[in-house]
């Protein structure tokens, strides 16, 4: 599993995510049901945060 920042496949699922339009693998989209999108800043610098609550997934 990986996260990429290209076009979507065909085959993905498309859901739009705290206002961020999302693809997902449909092998992967049952466990990204509560996902959530944030950025963060920490002492090593700032990016793209996901959580999905207690699910092992992200």
């Amino acid at each position: 599993m990986g996260l990429a920042l290209d076009a979507p496949e065909e085959s993905d699922i498309i859901e739009e995510v705290n206002g961020v339009q999302v693809a997902f693998d449909k092998m992967v989209h049952e466990h990204t049901q509560d996902l959530e999108l944030a950025y963060q800043e920490t002492s090593d610098g700032g990016g793209l945060v996901m959580n999905n609550g207690g699910s092992e997934c992200c």
